[in-house]
């Protein structure tokens, strides 16, 4: 058997993983533009890792560049919501449905868990959001679907990049905790439409919250 060994993650991963979390987090905003030796100082490393970070980022959509302008960070369009919730609104749906017949007691527990962690972190939007993250990959994991769960790790970079942006919304974080309580409730009582109701009134409300938003 041979195996490659083991490299160190690079300086050009870890500054395309600090950019896009930046971009996410709304550190960097939309419509900023990316300036190298900026970036490099903050980050504490030479340009070169940042300058090839960039492709990287232009490939999976977080900034786009400008010939003889530089790059900018792009904005969230209402095309970009649209799609991303349509996709959330089948795979979490698809979700439940899967999971609700599965489903101990043990991981009932679990996710009331992530929630009651949630709730201590309403006051500090990057790790609500975080959590919220969290909350719905477990949920997905135990659909049993391999296939659908890294289909909900692939969105979730632009979930969460949507999510800071929706609770820019008055008491959105508060309505999100009430909305992941109801979808509990109807997963602790194995009810598979309720569930589904739940999930689907959750995403409806959030992306009202991003749209009004994207309009501020």
């Amino acid at each position: 058997m041979n195996l490659s060994k083991v490299k160190p993650i690079s300086l050009k991963q870890q500054a395309f993983e600090s950019i896009k979390n930046a971009i996410i987090e709304q550190s960097i905003l939309p419509g900023e533009i990316l300036y190298e030796r900026q970036l490099s100082e903050m980050l504490g490393i030479s340009r070169t890792p940042v300058r090839e970070s960039i492709p990287l980022l232009e490939l999976e959509g977080w900034v786009k560049s400008v010939p003889r302008k530089g790059t900018f960070v792009c904005n969230i369009s209402e095309k970009d919501v649209e799609e991303v919730i349509q996709i959330r609104r089948a795979i979490e749906s698809l979700v439940v449905e899967l999971l609700i017949p599965a489903i101990s007691d043990k991981e009932i527990e679990h996710i009331e868990e992530i929630y009651g962690i949630q709730a201590q972190l309403i006051q500090d939007k990057n790790k609500f959001i975080n959590t919220d993250k969290d909350f719905h990959i477990y949920l997905a994991q135990l659909s049993g679907n391999v296939r659908l769960s890294n289909l909900m790790q692939t969105i979730s970079d632009q979930l969460r990049w949507f999510g800071v942006r929706a609770l820019g919304a008055p008491d959105r974080n508060e309505h999100t905790l009430k909305e992941h309580a109801a979808l509990i409730d109807a997963i602790k009582m194995r009810d598979i439409e309720e569930a589904k109701k739940a999930v689907i009134t959750h995403i409806n409300r959030t992306r009202e919250a991003i749209l009004k938003n994207l309009q501020l």
